[in-house]
Order: structure tokens, then sequence, then C-alpha cells
């Protein structure tokens, strides 16, 4: 009976990883060693009372649900807020991008202006007087243009990397509830459903 309810507990948890493709690497990946856990305690025994089995499987398996839900929401959260950081900073760079060909289409300009001379001395001496001018604002673009490819490389790998921190702590969060829950489930085959605290304990 317990190695049913193990198949099924195990078909269930790839279903919900199957309708959630985003999370389906680190959910199979977190419930690696809970599937494990499962199996090495039912091998060691349990009850068989069939009611007591299906009991703690409709208990618990609406929490396991309730845990892989609360997992696939905090990874999409993830995913989601680092997607938008990533783009706000594209964003930033591409009007920086505005600016720059701006920039380079006004210094190309002088240039092209002198090809227009028709008298080869008045071509160069045009070139010359060009060169000086722009020199100093084709080094200040080649620094801006450096600076921004620097922050922006360094910003999106900040942000990967706090993406990457923030599943984790997910996928964490979710294999340390479901191992607990499962603990929990196979103390139930053996001893039965825990006992529910009455209002009155509570103060009511």
């Amino acid at each position: 009976m317990q190695t049913i309810i193990f198949a099924i507990l195990a078909l269930a948890l790839i279903g919900t990883t199957a309708a959630v493709p985003t999370f389906a690497v680190a959910k199979a990946q977190a419930d690696e060693d809970i599937f494990y856990l499962l199996d090495q305690n039912i091998a060691s025994g349990g009850s068989d009372n069939s009611k007591i089995t299906t009991e703690c499987f409709n208990y618990y398996m609406p929490i396991l649900n309730k845990i892989s839900v609360s997992f696939s929401v905090q990874y999409e959260q993830c995913v989601s807020q680092a997607s938008q950081a990533a783009a706000n900073l594209t964003a930033t760079a591409a009007q920086q991008r505005t600016s720059f060909v701006n920039e380079t289409t006004t210094i190309c300009g002088v240039f092209t202006s002198c090809n227009s001379k028709s008298i080869t001395l008045d071509f160069l001496s045009c070139y010359a007087t060009a060169t000086s001018t722009d020199t100093n604002g084709i080094y200040n673009l080649a620094d801006s243009a450096s600076n921004a490819a620097i922050s922006l490389r360094g910003g999106l790998q900040q942000i990967n990397d706090t993406e990457e921190i923030c599943k984790n702590r997910a996928q964490q969060s979710m294999s340390t509830q479901t191992s607990k829950t499962y603990k929990e489930l196979q103390a139930c085959f053996t001893n039965g459903l825990p006992v529910v605290t009455t209002g009155t304990a509570a103060g009511f």
C-alpha cells in the first residue's frame, strides 16, 4: 500500500513540475533528496491500515501542493523582477546609445562637409581644423562609451546574480518545507493524524 502511495506522490510531483516548465529543473533538483527520504521511510515499514494511510494522504497532499504552488509563485517573482530590472537597465543604455550616435553623426558631419571642397588645399585645411577641434570630443566619446559598456555589463551580471540567489532561496525553502512535511506524513502512517489543538486551548 505505501509503495503505491509513494508512486502516487511521485507522479503528483512530476505532474506539478511538468505543468510549470519555467522552474521544472529547479523543482526536480529540490525533489531528488525528498524522493530518497520518502523511499527510505516507506522501506522501513509503517501502518498497514488502509484507512490511516488514506487519511494521511488526504491530509498532507494539499499541504504539499500548497508548498509547490508557493515555490512556483516565488520562482516566477524572481524571474519577473530580474527581467524588469534588465529591461530598465537596457532601456537606459539604449538612450545612451542614441546620444553616442548623435555625437558621432555631428563629428562625422564636420569631416563630410570638407569633402565638398573642390580645392585640395582647402580640403586639407578643413580636415586639419576639424581634426584639431574634434579630438577631445572623440576621446570623450570613447571614454563615455567604454564606461557605459562596463556599467551595462556589470549591471546585467548583478541582476543575474540576484536572480540566482532569489531562485536558490525559493528552492531551499521548498525543499526544507517539503522534507519536513514528508517526515510528518511518514509519522502519520505509523501514528495516525496529528492531534488538532482546540480553540479553547488557544485562549478562545
